[in-house]
């Protein structure tokens, strides 16, 4: 008899525990959401790892008017089309699909020749909110952004001049241009104006988080329950522990910034310079442009070389501290070494906070 009740002592004790957790679980899930039921502007402090105030999560929108529709419509059949390249193989629709966010899902850009580039191929996502293009800011603008793909030898490789002939050329874009831009000979800014057009008109991704940021500013308490427990407990730790919003901050969820993340593998094979390569300062060897994290689920692969195919490794890999690489060997004393940013910190999450940034992030 004494052997049952002891039986019966233990189990009760683990069935208690149990409740208990569950009740702990239960009573964080309850304060988490009456925090974020408010409005935006009344949730937990954003947390950086230098301390530095961001601007906070909002819904992505277009900065300035919506561009006019023959425009687009001008710009849209231009991005579509292959006589922008030299052997007319490719057009600027080969690496941005739309289907992909307008992104291409391969680790380096492929273009002309089958000629495969050394970076990954950016998704276009608010136009509006971008201070330079590409990874290494080599155009201020988005105007300066448009052409540069079209002349470079390894994309599309067709010199502006020669682009501009064949569409003088064209009666049906002569006309197109005529309609768009009242002008009887197509320039060079009206092609740089047109494919802008067009690349503002691509919409927000259309996402749950983007439905639930938006219903967050007008109605709090309906949009709580948009999210799970893990996707709500994910989107406190981009917030706050996980540091996140250091660099992925705003509507747009990037600083405009550059920074040394460590995968730069200087002196080694693939070796990529990043901001250096265009601006020649040595305090910019390694750094590249903050990516926006928005649709991210359909974007990958991710950084600036396509390194990480799945989130969890990427996420422990900042988790951790981040990469950084030492000059060794013949490297010590390089001035020229990159050195790691020193807002990459280690977090210390826990497994399961892991797994509910990774939930949260499937939502962008």
């Amino acid at each position: 008899m004494k052997k049952y009740i002891n039986n019966f002592s233990v189990a009760a004790v683990f069935i208690g525990s149990l409740t208990w957790g569950d009740a702990n679980a239960s009573s964080t899930e309850n304060q988490l959401s009456e925090q974020y039921k408010r409005h935006p502007s009344l949730w937990p402090a954003v947390q950086t790892s230098d301390g530095r105030k961001v601007d906070d999560l909002a819904p992505l929108s277009n900065l300035s008017p919506d561009p006019d529709i023959k425009q687009v419509a001008l710009g849209k059949r231009l991005f579509n089309d292959k006589i922008l390249s030299r052997d007319g193989s490719v057009s600027c629709a080969s690496c941005h699909i739309d289907s992909k966010t307008f992104s291409d899902g391969i680790g380096q850009a492929k273009g002309i020749d089958g000629q495969v580039g050394n970076r990954n191929t950016p998704a276009i996502i608010g136009l509006d909110h971008w201070t330079s293009f590409f990874w290494d800011g080599r155009a201020k603008t988005a105007l300066e952004q448009s052409l540069m793909p079209i002349e470079n030898p390894i994309e599309m490789d067709l010199p502006i001049d020669t682009a501009l002939v064949r569409l003088n050329r064209d009666s049906s874009y002569v006309a197109a241009f005529k309609e768009a831009f009242a002008t009887d000979k197509i320039e060079r800014a009206h092609l740089a104006k047109a494919l802008v057009a067009f690349e503002r008109s691509i919409d927000k991704p259309e996402s749950l988080f983007q439905r639930f940021i938006s219903e967050a500013h007008t109605d709090p308490e309906v949009a709580i329950d948009m999210l799970t427990p893990q996707q709500l407990e994910g989107m406190h730790l981009f917030r706050t522990k996980a540091q996140c919003m250091t660099c992925h901050s705003g509507a747009l969820l990037s600083d405009n910034k550059f920074h040394v993340t460590g995968f730069h593998n200087y002196g080694r094979r693939f070796q990529d310079l990043g901001r250096y390569e265009h601006t020649k300062d040595p305090a910019d060897v390694g750094k590249f442009r903050t990516p926006t994290l928005l649709a991210i689920s359909k974007t990958a692969p991710w950084m600036h070389n396509g390194l990480f195919t799945e989130f969890r490794p990427m996420i422990e890999q900042y988790n951790r501290g981040g990469f950084k690489p030492k000059p060794r060997g013949r490297f010590i004393g390089d001035k020229m070494f990159p050195v790691t940013s020193e807002l990459i910190q280690p977090t210390h999450m826990t497994e399961q906070e892991v797994d509910n940034l990774v939930e949260f992030l499937k939502i962008l």
